[in-house]
């Protein structure tokens, strides 16, 4: 290989990829190339170690947090407090009074049918009628010559 590597075989270096064979015997041979990989590595670490160093600090900031934390906390209940102890009236009492008309009703009925009245021969009679009827499909007599066959297991 009579030229330089190109960027992207360079970043792959740095980055530690398997490259080409033709590429890693070029890297082995040439000392630019070679500079310009580890001069990108430098590069690299130095920024890793500058983005490091401007980190905050999260457990100091969490702990600020959790010094404030119940100071905040009681001064919002003394805020709440002249309205919380109306509302929890109004809810017991709507829980008793919900509570004591569950007692005093009365138990329902344990028969499913009990307030219905089914008119029996009004439905036998429309049943009736809908099997007499020959239009509708699925009800036709198949063949009228068995209408008084009788077949081995009793049945006609």
């Amino acid at each position: 290989m009579s030229m330089h590597l190109e960027e992207p075989e360079i970043s792959s270096a740095v980055a530690g990829l398997e490259l080409k064979p033709v590429a890693e015997e070029h890297l082995a041979a040439c000392l630019s190339c070679r500079q310009r990989v580890a001069s990108m590595r430098e590069l690299i670490d130095a920024q890793r170690l500058r983005f490091e160093a401007e980190a905050p600090d999260w457990e100091r900031q969490r702990q600020e947090v959790l010094l404030r934390l119940p100071s905040v906390l009681t001064a919002g209940l003394e805020r709440r407090r002249w309205w919380t102890r109306p509302l929890l009236a109004v809810a017991a009492v709507l829980v008793a009074a919900i509570g004591l008309k569950a007692l005093w009703m009365p138990p329902p009925s344990s028969d499913p049918m009990a307030g219905l009245e089914l008119p029996v021969e009004q439905i036998l009679a429309e049943v009736d009628a809908m099997l007499a009827d020959d239009s509708i499909p699925g009800f036709e007599l198949i063949d009228p010559g068995l209408d008084d066959a009788i077949f081995e297991n009793g049945a006609s």
